[in-house]
């Protein structure tokens, strides 16, 4: 079972920020918009985030090729599984599910297919801030972080910075680390203080994640991992733009290309806001980040309530098919989101025990 005590974290969490989307918003208004969209539009919505995912697997096998080549297919459901579990587990677990999963899959070491989802993630933010600055040249979004500024106390180029610096800081790193490993070694310490069996477990699992980092060592490998995380979210956006049609905000906005601006914005603040690591599936925290967002865009007036309900609907859009698209997928291989999570956590845990006694082990000799 996963650890009580981040199963409550993550619930505290999601209720807390629940509460604060359902206080500050006219619930009696936001019902009435629910009622009144037309759900049909879902479909191609979903049809669009489903292709997205198709994406995201072609750029995984791009970062797994150099450790086995897999095909599309067979890593779909791993992808389709480990977004899931994201979905259903607190604290980004779904990560730790996805790694082992493509482990005992395909005989690829956890630790690196790990580090390639660190990868992962990075580039996402980063394609997210791309949008973003793209969009800004010709739509004023100063107001925008000047709200969310306002909102939560912060003065505004601090917040964008908080946003982009860890991102830029982190993909900074993993390429200087694929570059030079020796850094990481270096940072490693004198592993010949620890006992042999902690020695060779530490040398192994830095081994392997180094090996995770592989592919940001060549500069066309590089440009095609951004360039494969374009279409992941412009399709992702594809749903966004549709639940804005259920919501006729075609009506709203002067024009579609209005409309497909928004949608992507949106999807690239909601994202990057929900990606602290705490309820299961940013539960709460997505759609706070993505009504304020629909709410102070400059292109239109969108009521508070009508915003809620479409955030609400993005984000189920978003869950729902994953869950039961992997519920599937395991089903039909046999196999338990239990076992997975189980798995995953204890192949952190040896990680973890290993850093532990390298840290202590460097503290002991000083």
């Amino acid at each position: 079972m996963i650890g009580v005590g981040k199963v409550w974290i993550g619930s505290t969490i999601s209720i807390l920020l629940l509460a604060l989307f359902f206080v500050t918003v006219d619930v009696s208004r936001m019902v009435d918009a629910l009622a009144d969209a037309n759900y049909l539009f879902l479909i191609p919505g979903i049809a669009m985030y489903l292709v997205s995912v198709l994406f995201r697997t072609i750029r995984w096998q791009v970062l797994l090729r150099h450790m086995r080549p897999v095909s599309v297919w067979r890593l779909y459901p791993v992808v389709v599984v480990g977004y899931m579990a994201n979905n259903l587990l607190p604290m980004r677990l779904g990560e730790l599910v996805r790694s082992y999963y493509v482990g005992e899959r395909e005989g690829i070491s956890k630790t690196s297919a790990l580090a390639t989802i660190l990868v992962e993630r990075v580039l996402d933010a980063l394609t997210l801030l791309f949008f973003i600055a793209g969009i800004a040249l010709f739509v004023p979004l100063a107001g925008l972080a000047e709200s969310f500024g306002d909102r939560f106390g912060v003065p505004w180029p601090l917040l964008v910075a908080l946003f982009t610096a860890p991102f830029l800081m982190t993909i900074g790193a993993l390429i200087a680390f694929a570059f030079y490993p020796a850094v990481v070694w270096w940072a490693a310490g004198p592993l010949g203080v620890l006992p042999e069996r902690v020695e060779d477990r530490v040398r192994r699992l830095i081994e392997m994640f180094l090996e995770g980092l592989v592919p940001l060592k060549s500069p066309r490998t590089l440009a095609l991992l951004f360039l494969l995380s374009v279409p992941i979210w412009l399709f992702e956006s594809g749903l966004f733009f549709f639940v804005g049609f259920a919501f006729r905000l075609d009506q709203v906005y002067d024009n579609l290309g209005d409309l497909a601006v928004v949608a992507v914005v949106v999807t690239s603040v909601a994202n990057i806001g929900s990606s602290v690591p705490a309820a299961p599936g940013g539960i709460g925290l997505f759609e706070l980040v993505a009504r304020e967002t629909l709410v102070l865009l400059p292109l239109a007036e969108v009521a508070r309530s009508v915003a809620g309900g479409y955030a609400a609907v993005v984000h189920a859009s978003l869950l729902l098919p994953m869950i039961v698209l992997g519920q599937l997928f395991l089903w039909t291989s046999h196999i338990s989101l239990r076992s997975l999570s189980r798995g995953g956590r204890e192949a952190r845990a040896q990680a973890s025990f290993a850093a532990t006694r390298l840290s202590m082990e460097k503290d002991d000799s000083r």
